[in-house]
């Protein structure tokens, strides 16, 4: 919780103009399309994955270097899904 508060406080501080970034530069925030399917299907999918694997993303390279070398599948996995989104993007409801 201390990564959704610090990335809530500092988004804010952005929208607000109180927070440059490092070259001085006033950060926008475009508003996102508010529809329904894409926050189901995205957050099914990432659900999904979670849910198979039993850890989140960042624990998998936390459990790979403790000798947990089965991480490899889900890291090659998951940088394989990152992979078909870039090439899938302008397919999907954004």
């Amino acid at each position: 919780m201390t990564g959704v508060g610090a990335g809530l406080l500092i988004t804010q501080l952005f929208k607000k103009g109180k927070v440059k970034t490092i070259q001085g530069i006033d950060k926008q925030f475009n508003d996102k399309d508010r529809t329904w399917p894409r926050y189901i299907i995205g957050g099914v999918i990432f659900g999904m994955g979670w849910a198979l694997t039993g850890v989140c993303s960042g624990m998998m390279f936390v459990l790979l270097g403790a000798g947990y070398t089965v991480f490899v599948v889900f890291l090659a996995a998951a940088m394989l899904g990152t992979f078909m989104y870039g090439v899938l993007r302008k397919w999907l409801p954004h």
